[in-house]
């Protein structure tokens, strides 16, 4: 079963044309799947949207209101996931409800799984990755904010940090949910993805890999949702919580512990 998890606001226009996109890859590779859609408070006509497709496609919807941020968002999808009964093949799946995800790849980030990678990265800073269709001042900053994100938070083999098109082998996913419990997402803003990926990496053994992705604005309808300024700070605070913090914290307890033995 591969569970798609995909949070939304304000994105009926683009979410419906991705779901049916997403239905007929599917279909293709024959398949089985669900979707999980968060309406995070939304004021469009997504819930109408949405109960218009229940006759077509499996997708289930939870909406909250108002408007609580992406972390919550997915906290409530990651919850009603690993809430399902445990299943060796479960293979989760998340992405932006924007429609900017290139869906050519995920044929390939499945396969990735299925040769042994724990969590699957749709990577645009990878080589032969790309970013098109958005503002050069919106491409520089969060190629910066990357760039800080390896420097401070290094991961083996990962270029691109804040994406949230990721694919998850279901059992890795919940050996970490298992570990951190309510605290597996802490942020609020749509650096949530950045702190889970730093648990993630954490976990003994787990193996994280990346796949080039071409990340085209230009197939959103409306603006991006995410505010630059708000989810840079965000990214520094989790620099600053399991990057700098965890480097001063350890030789501090260990002079405490020496002083203290001797």
């Amino acid at each position: 079963m591969i569970s798609f998890i995909i949070p939304a606001y304000n994105e009926a226009a683009n979410l419906i044309p991705l779901l049916k996109n997403i239905d007929q890859l599917m279909t293709q590779k024959g398949y089985t799947y669900r979707f999980h859609i968060i309406n995070d408070g939304s004021t469009d006509r997504i819930c109408e949207e949405i109960e218009g497709l229940r006759s077509e496609l499996p997708v289930d919807l939870y909406s909250h209101y108002p408007n609580r941020g992406v972390g919550e968002a997915f906290r409530v999808g990651f919850q009603r996931v690993l809430s399902l009964p445990e299943d060796k093949d479960q293979v989760v799946v998340t992405m932006e409800a924007d429609n900017t995800s290139d869906l050519q790849i995920l044929n390939r980030m499945l396969d990735k799984i299925r040769e042994g990678s724990d969590v699957v990265l749709a990577s645009c800073y990878a080589k032969k990755g790309e970013v098109r269709g958005t503002t050069f001042f919106r491409v520089l900053l969060s190629k910066g904010a990357n760039f800080l994100l390896r420097i401070f938070l290094p991961i083996p083999n990962v270029r691109t940090y804040s994406s949230f098109y990721r694919v998850y082998r279901g059992g890795a996913l919940r050996r970490v949910a298992n570990r951190y419990g309510a605290k597996l997402i802490t942020s609020h803003g749509f650096e949530c993805m950045v702190e889970l990926l730093v648990k993630l990496a954490k976990e003994p053994e787990l193996k994280i890999s990346e796949v080039p992705m071409i990340l085209d604005g230009a197939k959103r309808v409306g603006e991006s949702k995410m505010r630059v300024l708000r989810t840079i700070y965000g990214f520094l605070s989790v620099i600053l919580r399991y990057g700098f913090l965890r480097r001063f914290q350890n030789p501090w307890s260990n002079w405490i512990a020496h002083r203290g033995s001797g």
